[in-house]
């Protein structure tokens, strides 16, 4: 009874240490940027066009380049061949005995071992193209290099060294003012933080490198960065707004023949199912994501693609492909001395055997699993002590020394001394000694004052920046301040019209439905921003109180893409109500039949859009009414152009209202069409 006991509790370790492994996994998936700084147009990393070029160049440095270009080209797309044009390059390059083009050449090769998951290389190469660099001050294929050199640290889960390098590089990108390669270092640094289980934080980097790619037009590496951000949110368990990014972005990945991405992405997609709980889907999109990997031969990717496998068909109770795929793994992590993923997986096996009744094999897989950890640690631990070691010994002999040089001091002075000059030296000593300590004060005294002035100005300005910031919510609260009121008038007036008609019941459902409304509207009057899912619902109660308002003589409709998700996104409050009233009571009351008004919401080009569209009159016999007689003047557009524009200012977005006339083939007005376009705000 007492082994049973004591098994039950072990086989729950192996777990736990398995649950552990596939969490960290997902940290490491992050895309791989190759940043080779060979300088031409992107166009160039064309093949075709390369292999064109290649036939006209006429000198061995000419083709030395673009080899290297084609080694670049084809770091994700098949790493064998892309080393096949780093070899012909290096040789063309020492043959022309020049150093730049040596380096460029170790660069790339350098890359292509990294891609190819063999970072002992990788490291080797990318370290000789340094040095070169340097040599031959090139700033920007150094910092192109400390950033190659950043990734394959990152890789090898060395996160203080790797974050040492991307800072560098960020550092001489930004001297260089070479704004595409600086948002990539924004982006390495944001993975280091993603590593550190910091998402918010992650996505703040990610955010900045997809605003320089976004200014840019650069479609892929906005793409890139998307998924970035999409992976915080998977840190975060918002595991569905995660999936939608990932899937809008595979065709965008396809469609640039991005091998290495589609891969990822679709392993990404693994993951969020897996942490759903969606075990069948999670094993469909990692089988693909398996299938990308191999085309390119990247090993890394595969050795934790297969270990993921593993999980997955040990998850769905599938032990033998769970242990096939776990042996896999292992093979490519002793080939890439990944050592990290071989106790991980080591931990895995030791499940499966579990399982299979297997205790032995168990017990032996987890002892090594153990021991590994156990090695990594002591590693570490061994670092550390070093370093403090070193620290030590530095200062031990800074003592040492400032004691001998006083040692010294007082012989010599013990050697020249006599009666006559002695006093003469201890007044000049202590004269120099209290001009010293002045002097000495007097610094002390200039610092402190600087770095006092230095922090009230940083406070000044933080409470600068919050004072905008607070005017911006007010000016808003302001403004949304008139809207209610002028909204509740209208309503009282819809009332009043039915009561003097005579429509005592259509009165009675009106005031029912406005208590409703009104309840709402005072519910979300505090907040400045609501729920997509609120907002309509706020909107389809007006839009039925003005169809009783009208006798049930117009009709509307409200279609929100399937694709979005009302109660996950944000948008303004009472932001589509004036709209839709402007529509009906300037559109749709002087026309005498068949009134609809339409409001379709998608998203397009990254901004919740919506169209509120009537068959009204149009705006110019609408214009001609009101100046034949007045009877209601509307301040709900206008108030929203002025909402826009404050959000635009606080949030620096490019939200917009535009009003399109519509005409049938004879130029006669058909209606009004009002598009206005808001950033997409997450819940």
């Amino acid at each position: 009874m007492v082994a049973h006991n004591e098994q039950t509790v072990w086989v729950k370790v192996i777990i736990q240490i398995s649950f552990v492994k596939m969490k960290t996994r997902f940290l490491n998936i992050l895309l791989l940027t190759a940043l080779c700084n060979i300088a031409a147009a992107q166009e160039d990393a064309n093949v075709n066009s390369l292999l064109k070029k290649l036939n006209a160049a006429n000198t061995d440095t000419a083709r030395a380049f673009i080899y290297s270009r084609l080694c670049f080209a084809y770091c994700t797309i098949n790493t064998d061949s892309a080393l096949f044009y780093g070899n012909k390059s290096m040789v063309l390059a020492m043959q022309a005995d020049d150093e730049k083009s040596i380096g460029t050449a170790n660069n790339v090769i350098g890359w292509a071992y990294a891609c190819k998951g063999d970072n002992v290389l990788a490291e080797k190469y990318l370290n000789a193209a340094l040095q070169q660099f340097k040599n031959s001050g090139d700033k920007n294929s150094t910092a192109a290099s400390l950033a190659n050199l950043g990734n394959v640290y990152l890789n090898q889960s060395n996160y203080p060294l790797a974050l040492s390098y991307f800072s560098q590089a960020f550092n001489s990108f930004e001297e260089t003012k070479d704004e595409f390669s600086a948002a990539e270092m924004l982006f390495s640094i944001g993975r280091i933080y993603n590593i550190e289980q910091n998402p918010a934080k992650a996505r703040n980097y990610f955010q900045q490198a997809y605003d320089i790619h976004r200014r840019a037009g650069d479609e892929l590496y906005m793409a890139q960065a998307l998924t970035s951000i999409a992976n915080t949110y998977q840190l975060e368990e918002k595991f569905d707004t995660a999936l939608y990014y990932y899937k809008k972005l595979i065709p965008v990945f396809i469609k640039h023949n991005d091998l290495y991405r589609t891969g990822n992405a679709y392993e990404n997609i693994a993951i969020a199912y897996e942490n759903k709980n969606e075990y069948a889907e999670a094993l469909q999109n990692m089988l693909i994501a398996k299938k990308y990997y191999q085309q390119i031969n990247a090993k890394t990717d595969l050795a934790y693609a297969y270990s993921e496998l593993a999980e997955i068909y040990n998850l769905l109770n599938n032990p033998e492909s769970a242990f096939e795929n776990y042996e896999t793994a292992l093979q490519y992590a002793v080939e890439m001395n990944d050592r990290t993923l071989q106790q991980s997986v080591l931990a895995g096996l030791s499940t499966i055997y579990v399982k299979k009744g297997d205790y032995k094999n168990a017990y032996l897989t987890l002892d090594s699993s153990y021991k590994l950890k156990d090695s990594l640690f002591t590693k570490d631990k061994q670092d550390q002590l070093l370093k403090l070691q070193t620290e030590f010994e530095t200062e031990r002999k800074e003592k040492e020394n400032q004691k001998l040089k006083a040692q010294n001091l007082a012989s010599s002075l013990q050697l020249e001394r006599n009666n006559e000059w002695l006093i003469t030296a201890i007044a000049a000593l202590m004269v120099a000694g209290i001009l010293l300590y002045a002097l000495y004060r007097n610094r002390r005294s200039k610092i402190k004052n600087i770095d006092r002035l230095k922090d009230l100005n940083a406070r000044l300005e933080e409470q600068k920046e919050e004072i905008t910031r607070i005017n911006s919510i007010l000016e808003l609260k302001a403004l949304r301040a008139q809207m209610n009121p002028h909204f509740i008038f209208n309503c009282m007036s819809s009332i009043q019209e039915c009561m003097l008609t005579g429509r005592l019941d259509d009165a009675n459902i009106y005031l029912t439905k406005l208590s409703r409304l009104l309840r709402m509207v005072l519910n979300y009057s505090d907040e400045e921003n609501i729920s997509l899912d609120k907002e309509l619902q706020m909107l389809t109660l007006y839009l039925q109180l003005e169809k009783v308002r009208l006798k049930n003589n117009f009709e509307f409709a409200v279609d929100i893409d399937e694709d979005i998700s009302t109660d996950e996104l944000l948008v303004p409050a009472l932001i589509l109500q004036p709209i839709a009233e402007n529509a009906i009571w300037h559109g749709l009351v002087n026309k005498s039949n068949e009134r609809k008004l339409t409001i379709t919401g998608i998203i397009k080009h990254e901004f919740l859009c919506f169209y509120i569209l009537d068959n009204g009159i149009g705006r110019k016999k609408a214009e001609e009414l009101k100046n034949e007689s007045i009877k209601h003047t509307s301040k709900g557009i206008a108030l929203i152009e002025k909402r826009l524009s404050i959000i635009n200012r606080t949030h620096n977005t490019h939200a917009r209202l535009l009003v399109h006339d519509l005409y049938d083939d004879n130029k006669n007005p058909t209606g009004t069409c009002v598009e206005i376009e808001l950033p997409l705000m997450v819940i």
